[in-house]
C-alpha cells in the first residue's frame, strides 16, 4: 500500500469536525465536560490526536527532503536576487561613467571632424592654386601649338577660378591675375 493511501485511510478515521479549516474546540470541551464517560471521551480524543500526529509525522518524513530542498532553493534564489540587484547598481554606475566618457569623446570627435573638413577645404584650395599656377605654362603651350581658342578658354576658366571667394585672398596669385 502506498503512503498516500495509508494517510488517506488514517485521515478517514479522524472525526470530520477535527479536519475543518476553522476548528472550534469549545463544543468538544463542553461535550467532554458534560459526558457521563469522561475518561472514554478523553481516550477517544487522545486516539484522534495520536492518529493526527502519526499522519503529520508521516507527511514530514515523506516530504522532509523536498521541503528542505525547496527552502534551500528559495534561499539561493533570494541570494541571487540580492547579487543581481547589486550588479545592476554597479552596472548603472558604469553606464553613467561610460556616458560621461562618450560625451567627452563626442566633443573631441566633433572638433576632429571640423578640423578634417577644414583641412579638406585647404587641400581643395591648394589643388586649385596648383592648377592656376600651371595656367601660364598651359596657355603658352597652346599658343605655341596654334590652338588659340583653347588658350582663350583656359584663360577664361582660370580667371573665373581666381574670382572665387577662397582664392581672392591668396597673395601669391596676384602675379597670375
Amino acid at each position: 500500500m502506498d503512503c498516500g493511501a495509508y494517510l488517506r485511510e488514517d485521515l478517514e478515521n479522524v472525526d470530520e469536525s477535527w479536519t475543518v479549516a476553522r476548528f472550534d474546540s469549545l463544543p468538544h470541551v463542553v461535550h467532554i465536560l458534560t459526558s457521563k464517560d469522561r475518561d472514554g471521551e478523553i481516550q477517544a480524543l487522545k486516539d484522534q490526536s495520536d492518529i493526527v500526529e502519526e499522519v503529520v509525522d508521516e507527511v514530514v518524513q515523506t516530504y522532509h527532503s523536498g521541503f528542505n530542498r525547496a527552502i534551500q532553493n528559495y534561499s539561493q534564489i533570494l541570494r541571487l536576487f540580492s547579487e543581481s540587484t547589486q550588479s545592476v547598481g554597479k552596472l548603472k554606475v558604469d553606464l553613467g561613467n561610460a556616458k560621461k566618457v562618450i560625451s567627452a569623446r563626442n566633443k573631441q570627435l566633433h572638433q576632429l571632424w571640423y578640423r578634417s573638413m577644414t583641412l579638406r577645404h585647404i587641400i581643395s584650395l591648394l589643388d586649385q592654386i596648383e592648377n592656376i599656377a600651371q595656367v601660364p605654362t598651359r596657355i603658352n603651350k597652346l599658343i605655341d601649338e596654334n590652338q588659340l581658342y583653347a588658350a582663350v578658354q583656359v584663360h577664361v576658366q582660370s580667371a573665373r577660378m581666381l574670382e572665387r571667394e577662397g582664392l581672392q585672398s591668396v597673395s601669391q596669385l596676384k602675379k597670375i591675375r
